[in-house]
């Protein structure tokens, strides 16, 4: 993959400086990232609470964790952002993302992601790279850990076919549903399995994408003409947007035991482009019990655009009350 044409900076000088441009053949198995620290303001709750369309009060006021909590995922792009941190990274698309949510982020936290790179392969003619990742905040405290597995573009533009590849359903294999229950108690009712939970419609806008991503030049988020040099029609709204939209239907449905002990797989399967019309749709697949007696709500979801092309396979779960 080309070095940025347009960048003020030669290669050799950035490559002196420890940021080589991202590729296959740089790109070492075991690496360790280090992000900086984000300090979670008040702004960064109503701002990211805009662009995913999630005004849950939990964010703002008391509720089940003593105080106002950030959106679960509101620290992604914290840990996909690692490899900016080390290399010059002009595209790439986002394949995957598994979170697990160990505990519920406190407004004002100060957070810290770091990464491991534990996989590189190929797939399908495409080179991809897997990173594990734990937030912490700065007493060491563990909320999100988990992998996300990004697509490296191996020549200067996306593939022709556009996908960022994957299965129709994510997750490795289902797990063994408990069939001495069928029903459990969520936060907006009680939850059966087979169920399908309300489904949610986002339009992309620009603004959003612009907020969640952060504007920059040369980002197939926020730079129009360097999305299309890099192939696409427009710009595209970041995978993990959509992760937003499951934990919003998990923390709905499911409640406090998703934002604490819940976990979420989804794999990207087509971009989705700027003013596109999302329809994120979800049902109980069935209930596990987890050690400590608790059901266990699992939930397979599915986004598709305007267009009728499925863009997202995911599945989650969450802890019910009894």
């Amino acid at each position: 993959m080309a070095h940025n044409p347009n960048s003020k900076f030669s290669e050799e000088t950035l490559t002196a400086a420890g940021f080589s441009t991202i590729s296959y053949d740089v790109l070492n198995v075991g690496k360790q990232m280090r992000s900086g620290e984000m300090h979670l303001r008040p702004e960064d709750i109503e701002a990211y609470a805009w662009a995913v369309e999630d005004e849950d009060p939990w964010f703002y006021g008391p509720g089940p964790f003593d105080g106002p909590i950030v959106h679960p995922t509101l620290l992604a792009n914290q840990a996909l952002l690692l490899r900016h941190d080390h290399f010059v990274v002009p595209a790439g698309l986002h394949a995957r993302m598994i979170f697990n949510f160990h505990k519920a982020i406190p407004l004002g936290t100060r957070a810290r992601t770091t990464g491991t790179v534990n996989e590189k392969y190929w797939r399908r003619d495409k080179p991809y790279m897997a990173t594990d990742f734990e937030t912490c905040g700065d007493d060491g405290t563990l909320f999100t850990s988990g992998r996300f597995v990004q697509m490296l573009f191996a020549k200067d533009t996306a593939p022709a076919s556009g996908s960022s590849a994957g299965s129709n359903r994510a997750g490795d294999a289902a797990p063994a549903y408990d069939d001495n229950i069928t029903s459990a108690q969520g936060r907006s009712g009680r939850l059966e399995r087979g169920q399908v939970l309300p489904s949610l419609s986002r339009t992309l806008k620009q603004r959003q994408i612009d907020i969640y991503s952060g504007i920059r030049p040369f980002s197939i988020h926020t730079d129009e003409d360097w999305a299309r040099q890099k192939g696409f029609a427009t710009t595209i709204a970041q995978g993990m947007m959509s992760t937003a939209y499951i934990s919003t239907i998990m923390a709905t449905a499911v409640g406090a035991g998703f934002i604490e002990g819940g976990n979420m797989d989804a794999k990207f399967l087509k971009p989705v482009l700027c003013g596109d019309t999302l329809e994120v749709t979800s049902s109980v697949s069935g209930f596990t019990r987890d050690p400590d007696g608790q059901p266990r709500a699992h939930v397979t979801v599915a986004a598709h655009n305007q267009r009728g092309e499925q863009t997202m396979a995911g599945v989650a779960s969450g802890v019910c009350l009894a």
